[in-house]
């Protein structure tokens, strides 16, 4: 399997995980479990598989950029440490080891770093990635942080508060701009529209 094949049936899975999340969480809201654990279960799946979307994304805009080794990996690497929390605790979540109110403040401070990884590796990613990819980036990292910034001050999901306008609007955001992100990244890099360069496999 090829380092495209593989970030790319990786995005789609992401973009899956993350349709899946969103209609587990309406369902939740209007009917409560197991909707709720689906829900956690999805963002496990998409946290996972964003991984190889975010050394995929590091890889090729490093071609692009004047300190490759510096930014590009910097970059992938706070967004997979952000990744890799995020998952942890939904996964905990999911098994029953914690409660929602023990993992919130986590999951969602790793979900603002998602964001920012999204914002930054869309704002240099207009020429190696394309300007709607990378608008696209940027748009859902906006989404991840307003979600966040809700539970840094004290709104949205932080205190239970859902439905808050923040917490919707970036809720929305987010769903809307990774969804797109990752399809269209996912179907370019099958499709060999965008590739990995050599060099750097």
């Amino acid at each position: 399997m090829t380092p495209e094949v593989a970030a790319g049936w990786s995005a789609l899975v992401a973009a899956a995980a993350t349709v899946v999340g969103m209609i587990a969480l309406l369902l939740f809201f209007s009917r409560g479990q197991p909707w709720g654990t689906i829900n956690d279960a999805a963002s496990v799946v998409l946290m996972l598989a964003l991984v190889p979307v975010a050394l995929a994304v590091a890889v090729i805009e490093a071609a692009e950029q004047p300190f490759p080794s510096v930014w590009a990996l910097a970059v992938a690497a706070l967004g997979i440490v952000a990744m890799l929390v995020a998952a942890w605790y939904q996964a905990l979540l999911v098994v029953g080891r914690v409660t929602y109110e023990q993992t919130k403040g986590r999951v969602l401070g790793a979900g603002a770093f998602v964001g920012l990884w999204y914002v930054l590796a869309g704002a240099v990613g207009f020429r190696p990635l394309g300007h709607l990819v990378a608008t696209l980036a940027i748009a859902a990292g906006v989404g991840f942080i307003a979600v966040g910034y809700g539970f840094a001050v004290g709104y949205g999901f932080a205190v239970g508060g859902e439905r808050h306008p923040l917490s919707a609007i970036g809720g929305l955001l987010a769903f809307v701009g990774s969804t797109a992100f990752l399809g269209i990244l996912g179907v370019r890099l099958l499709g060999g529209e965008l590739t990995i360069p050599s060099w750097n496999r």
